[in-house]
């Protein structure tokens, strides 16, 4: 089984993904809750049809390079958890693997794909 689905628009930077209150708490910043909000209603309608997973996986992320300095592992931590929070994934300690890299072969509108697969499977095919 494989999933893939696509972001019009990359996630935050993880050092743009969280902030702190004075008193210590945590919470999502704006930006990362309109981004989630904007990306979850493109990813659900992807997902009919499409097998969502329980247990171990593989990620192969592509993403569109915003600028040249961009740190790309910053921007696996959002795209992750949104997949998590949508039940694409059931958890993201189960993500066995990553393969991700900055593409310049992504279709126009598309700043991210994602394609998914059952870690078993890959093993089981070897």
């Amino acid at each position: 089984m494989k999933t893939r689905v696509t972001f019009a628009h990359l996630p935050p930077s993880v050092n743009a993904i969280w902030r702190f209150t004075k008193a210590g708490k945590m919470y999502r910043t704006k930006e990362y809750q309109v981004w989630q909000n904007s990306e979850s209603w493109t990813v659900n309608a992807q997902m009919k049809g499409q097998h969502c997973f329980i247990g171990p996986v593989f990620l192969t992320i592509a993403m569109r390079r915003p600028r040249s300095n961009a740190d790309l592992d910053n921007r696996l931590k959002g795209a992750i958890d949104l997949l998590q929070s949508l039940e694409v994934i059931a958890d993201d300690k189960d993500v066995m693997g990553i393969n991700a890299y900055w593409s310049a072969d992504l279709p126009a509108g598309v700043a991210a794909e994602i394609t998914i697969v059952q870690a078993d499977a890959l093993e089981n095919a070897a």
